[in-house]
């Protein structure tokens, strides 16, 4: 009786000595991520502009987050699920109004992640689909669309939405996510607005 009893004990013993933080560990289901924020974006008119704060929202349509005011070239850290596409999408913030001479509209930043840990101009469009369509993921039907957007290939999205225009956020974005979320989506979907 004595040895079925310590047997039975033995892994919480072994809990004990090991401590919480080495079991989570091994059975994380969960990475960190690092991404640099740009000290600069593209406008509306195709002009680079220097760029002194971002507010950045993420999500891999289980944990999210939004962090505001973060420095220009800073480095930040969030946490992820392994085995699933996220989605970091960074919007320029100007404190006071910008003194330049060209008045185009300065575009958002993003980056796919695994594709991606560097956010850009050219792929915040897409990061923009997907944390849209991530955010707009009924209750009912969530862990589909999860699953869906994560085998969707946003490689092949981005390199498309380029061909189609120099500045994908011409593109007309509701098509585009409504057609995803179908799960009908094709290449022709990709417009101009």
């Amino acid at each position: 009786m004595m040895n079925k009893i310590n047997f039975f004990f033995a892994p919480a013993l072994l809990f004990l000595i090991l401590g919480c933080s080495e079991v989570q560990a091994v059975n994380s289901s969960e990475e960190d991520v690092r991404i640099e924020l740009p000290c600069c974006t593209m406008d509306s008119d195709g002009n680079n502009l220097p760029v002194e704060f971002w507010d950045l929202a993420y999500s891999d349509g289980i944990n999210c987050g939004k962090m505001q005011m973060i420095p220009s070239g800073s480095t930040i850290k969030a946490q992820v699920c392994k085995n699933r596409v996220a989605s970091f999408f960074a919007e320029p913030v100007f404190p006071c109004a910008p003194n330049r001479e060209n008045k185009g509209i300065p575009r958002p930043t993003g980056a796919i992640f695994p594709l991606n840990t560097e956010l850009s101009f050219q792929n915040g469009f897409a990061a923009s689909v997907l944390y849209s369509l991530y955010m707009g993921s009924s209750c009912g039907n969530a862990t589909d669309v999860q699953e869906f957007l994560t085998r969707f290939n946003w490689q092949k999205f981005e390199q498309t939405c380029l061909e189609k225009s120099a500045d994908p956020w011409l593109l007309d974005k509701e098509r585009i996510m409504k057609a995803i979320s179908s799960g009908k989506f094709k290449k022709s979907d990709i417009r101009l607005r």
